[in-house]
């Protein structure tokens, strides 16, 4: 009963703005009882495709008269005329999704790229690290290899959580808000004012433009945080939510996280585990039975239908995805809050990548070794506590050639070895090996959360703490909107640290979730 109520009140909003009426400025989440208990909140929005509308598109309306008066000689009520109106879709073709293309390769400057000076200082308090306002401090701090420089972008007015560039060449950024996790799209002007783009979102994080188009796409939670959410968002400010069931959350870490666009046309989402280490929540059951089909992992959304799959699992929390020129993917991984498991994977179509832990070894907090049958290894795994979180790999011209597709990543953590953007070639046979020592590209950050590439091939790099974003390019370059004025070259020297090994493949899922809003039972 209460779903036909919502769909006539659908359709009646349909109706109102096909007549003129009030166009709605944004989706808003509203409470359904469905039967006994709480409020189930659903989006009053459904699944948009994102194929540019064309006239079939719009449904056809067909009236039809259900009666004909008749006149009689005893003056009798007659039925009153009536129409009723048929709507008949026609369906039309999807458009078809890309095919992987390799990009051509393309020559940067020549020069090797040493590694950057590391900081002495840490800590949480202006005695530790340059204030929130004094710019001139931070660019003598930060360091960056030699032949490089780095500016100041602006500062976004919260903790950032990951940027991505626009069609329109602007840093849109997705940005908490007042000290709290509820927050939103931030856009930064070529004037380094930065307004609010979009409405209010719980935990908002990743985000993507799909290629070719002003339409963006926001992993966030549900107010309650008791499941994901995908936001889409387009231009004019209106948002749907076109997925609103996806697993989610374990405290403040945990959810829908990065987003991409692969080379394939469809929209790749890294999102977290429900828990730490598989441990059960419910009185009674075992330890790890919870573990949902599509938590844990990478999914695969077909932007098209809202079709969702999973692509691969066995990741405790992957917080970002990447994408080379020639397809191969690759993603950060969170690992336990005891330590254990933050490592960068390259990431293949059905693969388990070993998470949780008690599958291998019947040990919660012991990540698998090296050549464990089954299990995909990592790429590199990370020393305990380093937190990589923002990910993405180079592909321009105005670095040195040597960094064409390798990785820069952000390491959020605190702790000795993190606080910088890390610089990983994913082809280097050395990866693993016990002398194998990571480069640093940029260090003297605080909470460096994302890095991403700006149009003209600078590197840009997110600071959680102050919301600052700094711009890394190579030489002094050209005075740009949006780079210091007086870049600084840092010159560089000494490496940073060492680390260890282990491991990790196969599985896969498939169910639509595409804007469900149904409950389980």
């Amino acid at each position: 009963m209460q779903r036909s109520s919502l769909a006539i009140s659908i359709m009646m909003i349909f109706l109102l703005a096909a007549c003129g009426g009030p166009q709605a400025e944004r989706v808003t989440l509203v409470p359904t009882q469905i039967g006994a208990g709480a409020p189930v909140y659903t989006a009053t929005a459904t699944f948009t495709p994102s194929a540019t509308p064309t006239a079939s598109d719009t449904p056809t309306v067909t009236p039809t008269a259900t009666a004909t008066p008749t006149a009689t000689a005893t003056p009798t009520a007659t039925a009153t005329p009536t129409q009723t109106a048929t709507a008949t879709s026609t369906p039309t073709a999807t458009p078809p999704l890309r095919t992987l293309t390799p990009l051509p390769s393309v020559s940067g400057p020549a020069g090797n790229v040493g590694p950057a000076r590391v900081s002495d200082a840490d800590g949480w308090s202006c005695g530790d690290f340059p204030c929130e306002a004094d710019i001139e401090g931070w660019l003598a701090r930060i360091g960056v290899p030699a032949g490089f420089s780095v500016g100041h972008v602006g500062r976004f007015p919260g903790q950032v959580m990951q940027i991505t560039y626009g069609p329109d060449d602007r840093l849109y950024a997705t940005v908490l808000e007042d000290g709290t996790f509820q927050g939103a799209v931030y856009v930064m002007n070529a004037d380094r004012t930065t307004e609010r783009y979009s409405m209010t979102m719980n935990h908002p994080n990743g985000l993507a433009f799909q290629p070719g188009t002003d339409v963006l796409y926001v992993a966030a939670r549900h107010h309650n945080d008791e499941s994901g959410l995908l936001w889409r968002v387009e231009s004019d400010g209106i948002m749907d939510a076109v997925i609103d069931d996806l697993p989610c959350c374990y405290e403040d870490y945990n959810q829908p996280n990065g987003l991409i666009f692969g080379p394939d046309g469809y929209l790749y989402m890294a999102i977290g585990a429900k828990t730490d280490h598989g441990e059960s929540s419910a009185p009674g059951s075992r330890p790890y039975d919870e573990i949902g089909p599509f938590e844990a992992g990478v999914l695969r959304i077909n932007p098209h239908t809202g079709n969702v799959e999973r692509y691969a699992e066995g990741m405790r929390n992957p917080f970002d995805l990447a994408f080379t020129s020639d397809g191969q993917f690759y993603a950060t991984d969170q690992g336990l809050v005891t330590g254990p498991g933050d490592r960068i994977l390259r990431v293949d179509e059905g693969a388990d990548y070993g998470w949780p832990y008690y599958r291998l070894r019947g040990c919660a907090d012991c990540p698998p070794s090296r050549g464990v049958a089954g299990i995909a290894p990592d790429l590199l795994t990370l020393p305990d506590f380093t937190l990589p979180s923002g990910l993405v790999a180079y592909q321009g011209s105005a670095l040195p050639s040597v960094m064409q597709d390798t990785l820069l990543v952000a390491f959020w953590n605190g702790t000795n070895g993190a606080q910088r953007i890390a610089w990983i070639d994913p082809n280097d046979p050395a990866l693993n090996s016990e002398d194998y020592v990571i480069k640093s590209f940029v260090t003297g950050l605080v909470r460096p959360v994302d890095v991403a590439l700006a149009p003209d091939g600078a590197v840009v790099v997110a600071d959680y703490v102050y919301g600052h974003v700094w711009r890394i390019q190579y030489g002094d370059g050209p005075t740009t909107t949006g780079s210091a004025t007086e870049p600084i070259i840092a010159t560089q020297e000494t490496p940073q640290f060492s680390f260890e090994t282990p491991t990790q493949a196969a599985t896969t899922g498939t169910r639509n979730l595409f804007v469900t809003s149904t409950p389980a039972n």
